[in-house]
């Protein structure tokens, strides 16, 4: 993660664990709540809604949390007191792992020590942020001694996310065996759909005379494009908090667009659309978002918008970009 996220990261550390200290005199870990619902709680979007999925399709009595505010900026997230306490107190705690989520993995290693904790990155296999031509280049602390960042935006990937599927599946069937049936049932309905997106994105990546997009903003979608063999070129990583590209990048993506004669120039949801306004504004091109499914809007969120549709949604743009 970039230096601003780690200083916040850093400076949160101390109340971290004085909130796990004094929450662990407090509270405990049982089976399921006082109501007889299980407590799962999730740190991004794509997987609160595969664990609400599974709920949701098998009747088992769940509540699912997502920690992130909907329609907040999720590479600023820090837990709260109340959120240190939900985790605490859950029968599953899904996170992904990463730089980012260094505070989940101190909790897992303290106050969540012996009970169900599942880290998705030990689902996939992992893939390094890169720095492609005309990006943004890494400030020299962001990486000790020049190691690289793992992305760990996994889920973009439909393949990846039916294998986090699967490992929330084999928790569910864990903590209920009685409805062990009904989960795989469940899990089969799901992976049908994240197969079809799959099947979607090999024919764009076959059949389209394309292979390049143009990203005006941050690129959360690495597992994506390495997945389906596309090309990219984006103004900033995808955990990089600057939001302001420098002239060289600006122009580097307005010549990409003009050269390639690309007609979509993508933003991500919760954009200042900045950059792509620019870029579009000096080429003529189309500004279209796709979502990264890392937080969704508080309409996306009451409206229930799955991680399927929201997928297929960016694989229609994609289509047409390539198209």
């Amino acid at each position: 993660m970039k230096h601003r996220i780690l200083n916040r990261l850093k400076a949160a550390g101390a109340a971290l664990l004085l909130c796990t200290g004094l929450l662990g005199l407090l509270s405990g870990c049982g089976s399921a709540d006082d109501d007889g619902k299980l407590k799962i709680v999730t740190t991004v979007y794509a997987t609160y809604d595969l664990a609400l999925q599974m709920a949701e399709k098998t009747g088992i009595p769940c509540g699912v949390t997502l920690l992130l505010s909907p329609g907040g900026e999720s590479h600023a997230y820090e837990p709260s007191p109340a959120d240190v306490s939900a985790i605490q107190s859950c029968d599953l705690f899904i996170y992904i792992g990463g730089t980012s989520e260094q505070w989940a993995e101190k909790l897992t290693d303290s106050s969540r020590s012996g009970k169900r904790n599942l880290r998705m990155f030990d689902c996939v296999s992992l893939l390094n942020e890169e720095e492609v031509e005309g990006m943004e280049p890494e400030h020299e602390e962001d990486h000790a001694h020049g190691e690289a960042e793992i992305d760990e935006h996994i889920w973009t990937a439909p393949l990846n996310a039916d294998a986090m599927l699967k490992a929330i599946n084999a928790q569910f069937k864990e903590l209920c065996p009685d409805d062990a049936e009904k989960c795989d049932k469940a899990c089969a309905e799901i992976h049908d759909e994240l197969l079809a997106l799959d099947a979607e994105a090999r024919d764009i990546s076959e059949n389209c005379p394309k292979h390049t997009l143009v990203f005006a903003d941050r690129f959360p979608f690495r597992y994506l494009t390495a997945a389906y063999g596309w090309d990219y070129y984006a103004a900033f990583s995808g955990c990089s908090s600057d939001t302001d590209a420098s002239a060289a990048t600006l122009s580097f993506l307005i010549q990409k667009v003009r050269d390639e004669h690309i007609k979509t120039v993508f933003y991500l949801e919760n954009s200042s659309q900045k950059i792509s306004d620019a870029v579009c504004k000096a080429t003529g091109a189309k500004a279209v978002m796709l979502q990264s499914c890392n937080n969704v809007s508080k309409e996306d969120f009451h409206n229930r918008k799955h991680y399927q549709e929201i997928m297929h949604e960016n694989l229609a743009a994609i289509r047409e970009a390539l198209s």
